[in-house]
């Protein structure tokens, strides 16, 4: 999942939060909706294309926009992408909180919907192929690296609140470690959702024998 970063790697200027857009470009309707059409571009072709070949021009062209206009909100093809990392993850997040407050109130209830909104993402093809990218290119670029460490540091910390909550006796060194756990079975699972599994396996088998591990890693804890 290696794609060299064309140009090297950019850190962000000292005080500025990776992947924003250039202040003040974006506080009206109007400039919030473009920032949405650059971002949407630039996800379309990161899914369709790979990092490879996007470019600032590519960008701006499938925008509907100029080139010029397009840097007038993001300066370089690595602040368009670290920006398209930042939303994806904040909506992923966000998603997930949905669906664990969308439960029927229990901690088990509650485990089992993140579980659900998890896996319900790994439905989406283009989803796992915007993700294989983003690995891909937190191996190159430490901005995007350290983005993705923070999301999965804030995700980790939710699931070992939710483990907690089902399984309170477990205490918290335990529940960190089966919280690490079951997030690292989640995301190998992607490795099967691939257009070229390493093996032919039926997914809604494979996902029954997850939720039995979750199962077994939490409810039937200690």
């Amino acid at each position: 999942m290696s794609v060299p970063v064309p140009g090297g790697t950019r850190a962000a200027p000292p005080g500025r939060r990776p992947g924003r857009h250039r202040p003040g470009t974006a506080v009206l309707a109007k400039g919030r909706e473009r920032r949405d059409t650059i971002l949407d571009a630039a996800t379309a072709i990161l899914v369709h294309d790979g990092y490879a070949l996007l470019s600032t021009r590519k960008i701006a062209t499938r925008a509907g926009m100029r080139p010029g206009n397009l840097q007038y909100y993001y300066r370089t093809k690595q602040d368009v992408v670290r920006a398209v990392l930042e939303r994806y993850l904040d909506r992923a997040f966000h998603m997930l909180e949905a669906r664990i407050a969308a439960a029927d109130g229990t901690p088990a209830a509650r485990l089992h919907s993140a579980l659900d909104a998890a896996l319900a993402d790994q439905q989406s093809a283009e989803s796992c192929r915007f993700f294989f990218e983003l690995w891909a290119l937190a191996a190159h670029d430490p901005a995007i690296a350290e983005a993705m460490r923070e999301f999965y540091a804030r995700y980790w910390r939710r699931v070992v609140a939710l483990i907690l909550e089902v399984s309170p006796t477990l205490g918290r060194p335990r529940a960190e470690r089966r919280a690490a756990l079951l997030i690292a079975m989640l995301e190998g699972l992607t490795l099967f959702r691939a257009r070229r599994p390493p093996h032919e396996l039926p997914l809604p088998g494979l996902e029954r024998e997850l939720r039995a591990l979750v199962d077994h890693l939490v409810l039937e804890a200690p």
